[in-house]
């Protein structure tokens, strides 16, 4: 950007989302399994309700 020119606004998570959906990513992980890396607890309270909204696990 140059001085003067209007700032860009870019809706980051429909951007992610498209990304997300392109790549098939929902066919790649298995996310009914625990990550190789351990989550807190409250990070993977967070993970399982996200994960559960979206449909990709129980």
């Amino acid at each position: 950007m140059r001085a003067g020119d209007a700032e860009q606004i870019v809706d980051l998570q429909a951007l992610l989302k498209g990304v997300y959906d392109r790549s098939a990513y929902d066919f790649r992980i298995d996310y009914t399994v625990a990550p190789l890396a351990a989550l807190s607890e409250t990070d993977a309270v967070w993970a399982d309700v996200l994960l559960g909204e979206m449909g990709l696990i129980g």
